[in-house]
């Protein structure tokens, strides 16, 4: 009789087992589904605001307002700025020209050469490994000499750039 009670006894403490097992398992599944069901509002907040965010930035992307993009040109620049540019790129321009010279021997037969991209820039070789470069700014032609002072050919150019946009 003891061999009948003991498997009887084992598939009752299984079956106990068993049972505490699925009751357990119901629990957690219940939990998980409620934890579910209240997370959901808070989702589809989270998609709505994002959704809501990515139309806004969207739309600005569209419509471009001038008060994020700024003004769709610059406002044209006075002739004495403009004339201040030109005075200095062609001094930058000298330069190049004169290092030339310097590691070559000898002047460039043409601006590009030298490395000279600047359009509207004109080049004339002069006797003596002298040169000359000349651009319009407006209604002037500016002649800049190998052999002219830097500050004199400047003149109040470095002010005006300096002062531009000040009334």
């Amino acid at each position: 009789m003891s061999q009948l009670s003991t498997p009887a006894a084992r598939d009752s403490k299984t079956d106990l087992l068993e049972a505490a097992r699925a009751v357990v398992k119901e629990r957690n599944e219940k939990a998980e589904q409620a934890a579910a069901r209240r997370m959901q509002p808070e989702v589809r907040k989270r998609v709505g605001v994002l959704t809501l965010l990515g139309l806004v930035g969207l739309l600005m992307i569209v419509l471009q307002p001038s008060w994020l993009t700024g003004p769709k040109a610059l406002p044209p620049e006075s002739p004495a700025i403009a004339e201040a540019s030109v005075r200095l790129s062609m001094l930058r321009e000298q330069q190049r020209v004169v290092d030339f010279l310097k590691r070559n021997g000898r002047l460039p037969a043409t601006l590009s050469e030298a490395g000279v991209s600047l359009p509207g820039l004109g080049y004339e070789a002069l006797p003596q490994q002298e040169f000359r470069l000349f651009a319009q700014a407006g209604d002037s032609l500016l002649v800049l000499r190998s052999s002219d002072s830097m500050t004199l050919f400047l003149g109040n150019s470095l002010r005006e750039i300096k002062n531009r946009g000040r009334p």
